[in-house]
């Protein structure tokens, strides 16, 4: 996907340390780039499997919120960008995740999550649901001195697509959303700071225990004048039954 929109990409030799992947150059700019895949549950699928040949059905939910599996992975790839850090020159740093397989769309949802430690907000008497960001601990705090930002991809078969969550933590973050890179994903980028002034979004910034949501609720009151509200976590379900063919 970096080599169709134009830009140089160049593998990092591993040497005993783990490193990132790529080096990629955007224009002026040098991007570190560690790539990870969040494939379906091999056990999963066995008991899918089980269960569509029995003839019964098979349910699935999984909630957007973050998740501790996903957060590992980003831990991960932070670890291996920071150990490269000081071995090549470079402007940003960026984690490239794909959800793939049946569960690619609420993988990609959840991920976003970690990353924003992010729920949704309902306000008593007013419609629908405002997205609050950093309301929860979160994977752009934990690592917002390695990690300037993720693109985010979702690989649905033969198609992929992706956007670029901006990390509004990161010291970078005003370069970043001015390089060639952001510029490239158009208007699919996340940037909270963007939603938040133009009225979209709640943003949580101060040091309050995350672990204390009556606590954050009530600086989100204060902070946005608005009183009877409460958080709210959407999730994924479905559920599948096997259909024998005509004939």
């Amino acid at each position: 996907m970096f080599k169709h929109l134009g830009f140089d990409v160049e593998p990092i030799p591993t040497d005993a340390e783990e490193r990132a992947d790529w080096k990629v150059t955007v224009g002026p700019s040098v991007f570190l780039v560690e790539e990870k895949i969040k494939l379906d549950d091999a056990e999963m699928l066995v008991r899918r499997r089980v269960a569509l040949d029995g003839g019964q059905v098979f349910p699935t939910h999984v909630p957007i919120k973050p998740d501790n599996t996903l957060s590992g992975i980003t831990r991960k790839a932070a670890t291996q960008i920071a150990a490269t850090a000081p071995h090549v020159p470079h402007d940003f740093r960026i984690v490239w995740f794909t959800a793939a397989g049946r569960l690619h769309e609420p993988k990609r949802m959840q991920y976003v999550a970690t990353l924003y430690g992010s729920t949704n907000i309902f306000q008593l008497g007013q419609p629908g649901l405002k997205r609050c960001y950093f309301f929860r601990n979160s994977d752009f705090f934990r690592h917002r001195d390695t990690l300037d930002g993720a693109v985010v991809a979702e690989l649905d078969g033969k198609d992929i697509s992706a956007r670029l969550c901006l990390n509004p933590l990161s010291p970078r973050y005003k370069t970043l959303k001015a390089s060639p890179l952001s510029a490239s994903f158009g208007t699919a980028i996340i940037d909270p700071l963007k939603e938040e002034a133009d009225g979209e979004a709640f943003l949580v910034d101060c040091d309050l225990d995350r672990a204390k949501s009556n606590e954050v609720l009530q600086f989100l009151q204060s902070k946005y004048s608005v009183d009877k509200i409460m958080d709210m976590d959407m999730g994924f379900a479905s559920a599948e039954v096997s259909v024998k063919a005509d004939g």
